[in-house]
């Protein structure tokens, strides 16, 4: 999927909303910009539009990706992280059902 139709532009907003509001490292409060998880972002955004499962163990693989020391394995989901899978499972559907109605729209 390219990343600059309307449709991807809307699911970055979608998970970077949902990432914003999960905040799993606290920094928003902080002081952080609204962009910190922009990476990680990308990352969901591409796996999501992807059509690929969103797990808890996914979300912890993205975090360890970008926190983590590259040496280790990911460590177990955190109960954040099982709740961020669950909020990016909703944003997946979302845009399945986006995806859905635009290919109807074409055909």
């Amino acid at each position: 999927m390219s990343t600059r139709t309307r449709g991807y532009s809307q699911l970055r907003e979608a998970v970077t909303a949902c990432l914003n509001r999960h905040d799993l490292l606290g920094v928003l409060d902080l002081g952080a910009p609204a962009d910190e998880y922009d990476p990680e972002a990308e990352d969901f955004a591409c796996i999501i539009a992807k059509g690929e499962p969103i797990t808890a163990d996914v979300v912890a693989a993205v975090w360890h990706k970008w926190f983590g020391e590259p040496s280790e394995h990911p460590g177990p989901p955190t109960i954040g992280m099982a709740a961020l899978a669950v909020d990016l499972r909703d944003v997946q559907q979302a845009y399945a059902r986006w995806c859905a109605c635009r290919l109807l729209r074409q055909g």
